[in-house]
């Protein structure tokens, strides 16, 4: 125990160091202009008590990171390095109470899952959820059943897609015929709905603040649908090839031995199920098109931890009698983080001149309109824009209008917006997201454009996607 406990501990700090050198190698953050938007929920959070029952920002997120975003976007990027890092030790050091052996390897393959791998340095919740669920597989590795399931209710709150990964650990437990300790399972969703009930006088909050469930049943937002077989064309980009071959074996070893031996294994199965249902969950939800789904692939970070323990299982058991079994072991895990590598296009330890995560284009020129702001002593009104990213580096508060606020609030219809407020038009975000075609603003007497920047890159698809027009209302 004392020799594997020793392993887990150098492989968690080489895989640390070569974190710290694809943070310290980049331009940019991952997961766009939700990264910014987190931080922005996490940090307001103290000034608007309210952000802190927001179920789009998802509320065990919040409290557990509101002190974290005061110090900058860093820490919270800092966070999420320690979010994954803590659930390959989770992993790793339970496994090794346990039978099993050579536990160090689940480090690297966890975090070289490219998947996850691709959004640690952001402000995305995948990293924390991740976490939560690395959990809770340490706690059913040591069969603390009770503890599982507490643990897990509340993985809604972390991420929505939680209420799948309950699903699946439901049929588990169902299966294990122990469905006296369902009711272990609602003890999040009680919990968090009478906190905000007591907060919101809403009887049902779960339900009726959900963002999803509300624009799905007002059908306020159509984001399209996709083709069925999308998550499963980008297998491998996601997980690599390696540790997808290794899952499919995983899978068909589990069945085998499953008929073989007429008796179920549920501490493999679990990270199987969990897998599966929440896959499957996103794949159908994306081809019918509902709850807001866009197709994101980031999503699937949420279960390498269930990925990479079925991929561990099967390891441990075809392997065991290899007579060069630690040599196999460390060549898989180099073969995994270079595919990891490969699957991100990030840029080596070595290659110091080269980023990992590369910069946000549209970042340069809205940085160039804050600044002109400052120089021409405008920044002190209230700043309409459309850009998270911009509330970051300018310190703004969206949510106090004498402040700032976002371009979809404008009212072309009947226009509230108060004489010298000042507007930051965009060619992606402002009409993407804020609803606000430029021609409105130009041909609006009320509003003057006082300033042009243009855009330093020209897309074939929009040519004016980083254009920025800086208008001022001059009439009420």
């Amino acid at each position: 125990m004392f020799l594997a406990d020793k392993k887990n501990i150098f492989s968690i700090a080489v895989v640390s160091a070569l974190l710290g050198f694809v943070w310290f190698q980049s331009q940019g953050v991952e997961g766009g202009l939700d990264s910014w938007n987190h931080f922005l929920i996490s940090k307001l959070s103290v000034k608007h008590p309210e952000l802190f029952l927001d179920q789009w920002n998802k509320p065990v997120f919040t409290w557990l990171t509101f002190g974290v975003c005061q110090f900058g976007f860093e820490a919270l990027i800092a966070f999420n390095i320690f979010c994954v890092v803590l659930s390959a030790w989770l992993l790793a050091h339970g496994l090794s109470k346990t039978s099993f052996k050579e536990t160090w390897i689940i480090v690297p393959l966890l975090v070289f899952t490219p998947v996850l791998l691709s959004n640690i340095i952001s402000g995305l919740t995948e990293p924390l959820n991740a976490l939560i669920l690395s959990f809770v597989f340490y706690l059913w590795m040591k069969n603390h059943t009770k503890s599982t399931l507490i643990v897990a209710s509340f993985l809604p709150y972390v991420r929505t897609e939680g209420f799948v990964i309950l699903a699946a650990i439901f049929f588990l437990v169902i299966l294990q015929r122990k469905s006296r300790l369902l009711l272990y399972l609602l003890i999040g969703s009680l919990v968090m709905n009478i906190v905000g009930f007591i907060i919101t006088q809403e009887p049902f909050w779960i339900i009726t603040s959900n963002p999803y469930l509300k624009h799905e049943l007002k059908g306020a937002f159509d984001p399209g649908n996709g083709p069925f077989l999308h998550f499963f064309n980008q297998a491998r980009a996601l997980f690599g090839l390696p540790l997808l071959l290794l899952f499919v074996l995983s899978n068909l070893t589990y069945l085998y031995l499953s008929i073989k031996n007429k008796k179920l294994d549920f501490k493999w199965l679990l990270p199987i199920l969990i897998f599966w249902f929440y896959f499957i969950a996103h794949t159908l939800i994306f081809y019918w098109g509902i709850l807001g789904s866009h197709g994101l692939t980031r999503v699937m970070a949420v279960i390498a931890p269930a990925l990479v323990l079925s991929v561990f299982y099967f390891m441990n058991t075809c392997f065991a009698n290899f007579k060069f079994q630690k040599q196999l072991y460390f060549i898989i895990a180099l073969i995994v983080v270079w595919v990891g590598y490969k699957e991100t296009g990030y840029a080596k330890p070595y290659q110091l001149n080269k980023a990992t995560v590369k910069k946000d284009e549209s970042q340069v020129n809205f940085i160039k309109a804050g600044e002109w702001l400052i120089e021409n002593k405008l920044m002190n009104r209230p700043i309409i824009h459309q850009s998270p990213y911009f509330n970051v580096y300018f310190d703004k508060d969206y949510l106090d209008v004498s402040n700032s606020y976002y371009v979809w609030s404008i009212d072309k219809k009947n226009d509230w917006a108060a004489k010298g407020v000042i507007v930051i038009w965009d060619g992606f975000s402002a009409v993407r997201e804020g609803n606000m075609p430029l021609e409105w603003l130009l041909q609006n007497p009320k509003y003057q454009e006082l300033h042009f920047i243009e855009g330093h890159i020209k897309p074939s698809e929009n040519v004016t996607q980083y254009d920025i027009h800086i208008f001022e209302k001059i009439e009420n």
